[in-house]
């Protein structure tokens, strides 16, 4: 029940099984007698037919399963013509861009497009978490905690974006751009990005082994995927030019209740009236808060395939965010294709959440920073209209949610394989978990709570490593 992909994924095994038990009991009987006294002729052909029953069967039951044989339908139909409409409006897009006459500004504009990361450098990045930030719960702390408590000081040397130095002072020109909230775990984020490396439209499973056994997430990841690059804004964005100095919020840590640090690296904060300004609006041009749609724009217009991931966390307080939102609203203008990231194939069944969504207002929502509600708000000429659009785009025919219940059968059996890893993975974990358990016993001894509180989660390392180490507690 916690993870209803791998009943859906043991259903159509079963079924294979099913179909192939007679042919797999007419091979067994013949093998019986080809290799008894009673072995003629006869039974060799019988043995023969039976093979080759067996090798037709399997064939047979694979291009069902796949879905090669599956009957277009109306949906489909549907999502064809929605295909070469947004893609119509991408190519229009494009066409219509031009550069800032402002050289200062375009060049700002340039420079935060390029500060892409790729899969491996987050993930290396992740496994260093409990060295940056040693009290860090994957199921506890924050995009925001992860950010003002791991990226800003591991960054502050260089006074620089974070991705930045991740990519080595490499420049890097992303395939994707990340919509997040601040506000969801950074577990949950990272699993939104390594999902859409491996071609997955729900990131709770992903979750599961970025928590348990990181080892076998990375088996799952070719060369090609750990490659692809991200912009995310949490690493892309220079920290140090927008939050680094100020708390205002004065936010805490979950876990410790500290408040969060701020950074001393003396680096220069430019928030949107900052001079020096562009002409023809006064907003700052080193702003870098300031440029998302223009940096959109820019990346949309110099490649018609980049798109844009939604990592929607597990409460959906994604759509609360202003920015957010905005963003979703600018890459629907520009035609970009949208991947929509949700935690589970149930979450949609929420009608609390469904029916919040269905209110949703652009102005009633928030953002860190009181100007940039008004910097987006501003740019919103008719409000009713916008929340309107908002809602086609959300659960129009055809919308984000629409397409994400829908997609492609053929992409749904593409999953069997990694489900079936995922499975194994998680049987393991139960195993594992059950093990520890009947070694423990009731045993409240200061070491064996030591033991069981750091064994359920811990990054990077496998159930192997875990079992040494719970073995020479015990």
């Amino acid at each position: 029940a916690e993870h209803p992909e791998l009943l859906r994924a043991a259903n159509r095994q079963m079924f294979a099984l099913a179909a192939n038990a007679p042919c797999q009991v007419v091979e067994f009987v013949t093998v019986i007698l080809l290799f008894s006294r009673r072995a003629t002729i006869e039974g060799r052909v019988i043995y023969m037919f039976s093979v080759a029953l067996d090798s037709l069967t399997n064939i047979i039951l694979v291009i069902l399963l796949s879905g090669a044989l599956r009957r277009e339908t109306d949906d489909d139909k549907a999502a064809q013509e929605a295909g070469l409409r947004r893609a119509e409006k991408q190519r229009r897009s494009a066409a219509a861009y031009e550069v800032c006459a402002d050289v200062g500004w375009q060049g700002a504009v340039e420079t935060l497009a390029h500060r892409g990361l790729t899969l491996d450098k987050l993930l290396a990045f992740y496994k260093r978490l409990p060295e940056l930030m040693p009290h860090f719960s994957p199921d506890v702390h924050t995009t925001n905690d992860v950010v003002r408590q791991a990226i800003i000081p591991e960054s502050a040397d260089q006074k620089c974006s974070m991705a930045l130095k991740m990519m080595d002072g490499k420049t890097v020109r992303p395939q994707k751009m990340v919509t997040h909230n601040w506000s969801n775990l950074f577990r949950d984020l990272v699993a939104c990005i390594v999902s859409d490396a491996l071609n997955e439209s729900t990131f709770g499973l992903v979750a599961d082994l970025l928590d348990f056994d990181m080892p076998a997430l990375e088996r799952m990841l070719d060369a090609k995927a750990l490659k692809k690059s991200y912009w995310v804004c949490a690493f892309s964005v220079n920290q140090h030019q927008s939050i680094c100095a100020h708390n205002p919020a004065r936010t805490v840590d979950p876990k410790t209740g500290v408040e969060h640090p701020v950074c001393s690296c003396g680096a220069t904060v430019y928030f949107n009236n900052t001079p020096p300004l562009r002409e023809i609006d006064s907003k700052s041009i080193h702003c870098q808060m300031n440029k998302f749609d223009d940096m959109m724009s820019f990346l949309s217009a110099a490649d018609s395939n980049f798109s844009q991931v939604i990592a929607v966390d597990r409460a959906f307080g994604l759509f609360n965010r202003a920015w957010c939102v905005a963003e979703l609203a600018a890459a629907d203008n520009m035609g970009m294709r949208q991947h929509l990231k949700l935690a589970s194939h149930e979450a949609m069944h929420d009608e609390e959440a469904t029916r919040h969504l269905k209110a949703l207002n652009v102005e009633q929502m928030q953002a860190a920073r009181a100007e940039d509600v008004q910097e987006i708000l501003a740019k919103i000429h008719d409000i009713p209209a916008f929340n309107a659009h908002l809602q086609e785009l959300l659960f129009g025919e055809q919308g984000l949610f629409d397409r994400w219940q829908n997609f492609d059968v053929l992409e749904q059996e593409a999953e069997v394989g990694r489900l079936a890893l995922f499975a194994d993975t998680l049987a393991r974990r139960a195993m594992f978990a059950t093990s520890i358990s009947s070694r423990l016993g009731d045993d409240k001894s200061p070491s064996s709570n030591n033991v069981s509180e750091a064994t359920p989660v811990r990054i990077g390392r496998g159930h192997a490593e875990d079992e040494t180490k719970v073995a020479s507690a015990v």
